[in-house]
Parts: structure tokens; C-alpha cells; sequence
């Protein structure tokens, strides 16, 4: 083998430790920001989002992507009430699940949307931070390698529930 392929084959090995460096930093890194995102959110029980690569993007490349989270005061038992799109379709009108655009926004249509809601308890900016960071592109691998694709994931203080997603 030549002095050229074995530093070839040294870099890709770097390149792998590296990978795997800062997927592990990543995880640990979310899992802290996971917490961090309660304690200053009481408001809220649950973040809600689903991840996956579609079956067909008209003709572009199908590519992985974690979709816009949902927070909500749902309660446990309420959680299956929460549809794919992230409204709560229950009976209890004190119960909300929302974007952070509309819980954050100063838009008339995101006050409009607030309305009645008793948003007690949440932090717009850590909201607005955790939808950034789980959504960014470069955190793809790393919530893939976490909960997998074609999943549903429901976060709250206790961990995460990660549920197999049909999408169509």
C-alpha cells in the first residue's frame, strides 16, 4: 500500500472519530438542553414532533428532516388527543398545543390565535431555542441516530416516547 493511501485511509479514520465524537457530545448535550427546557417551561408537559424521510418529494432527493415541534399542556391521557398535525382535538378547552411561532410571534394572528389560552409558565426564548436546535441541519444525524426515522417522538420532564410514524 502506498505512503498516499495509508494517509487516505488515516484521514477517513479521523474523519469517523470525529463523527462519532460529536454525535455522542450531541446526545449528551441534548439531553441537558432536554432538562434545562423544562425547568424553564413549567407551562409545559410535552414537546411533540415527528421525523422521517418521505417516500416521495416530487422528483427532489427524499431527504431526512425532523418536522416543527408542537408544546402543549396536555397531560398524559391527553397526549393520544394531539393529532399528526399537532392539534389537540380533545374536549378540555384549557388545553393548547402549539408552534413555538405561535406561542412566541407578537403577530396579530399569533395573539389572535393565543386568544383565552393560559400560557402560565412558558419562556418564549428557550422555546424558540429548542425548536432552532432540533430542526437544524446539523443535528440530523445526530436525532436520527437518537429516535430513528419514521417516528413520533414525545418529550416531556420523564424522557421520551418514541412511536413508529406512518406518513404518506
Amino acid at each position: 500500500m502506498s505512503d498516499l493511501q495509508t494517509a487516505f485511509d488515516k484521514l477517513i479514520e479521523e474523519q469517523n472519530e470525529l463523527t462519532k465524537r460529536f454525535q455522542e457530545t450531541a446526545q449528551s448535550l441534548f439531553k441537558e438542553t432536554t432538562k434545562e427546557f423544562f425547568a424553564k417551561n413549567p407551562g409545559v408537559t410535552a414537546v411533540i414532533w415527528t421525523q422521517y424521510t418521505p417516500y416521495f418529494n416530487d422528483g427532489e432527493a427524499c431527504e431526512f428532516n425532523v418536522n416543527e415541534p408542537y408544546y402543549t399542556n396536555a397531560t398524559a391521557e391527553q397526549f393520544e388527543d394531539i393529532s399528526n398535525w399537532g392539534e389537540y382535538e380533545g374536549d378540555d378547552e384549557t388545553v393548547w398545543s402549539e408552534t413555538d411561532w405561535i406561542l412566541c410571534s407578537e403577530s396579530d394572528y399569533s395573539k389572535e390565535r393565543r386568544g383565552n389560552m393560559k400560557l402560565e409558565g412558558i419562556d418564549p426564548a428557550t422555546i424558540q431555542h429548542f425548536s432552532k436546535m432540533i430542526q437544524s441541519s446539523e443535528m440530523e444525524d445526530v436525532m436520527e441516530a437518537m429516535f430513528g426515522d419514521h417516528v413520533r417522538i414525545v418529550a416531556t420532564r420523564e424522557g421520551f416516547e418514541v412511536d413508529d410514524y406512518s406518513h404518506d
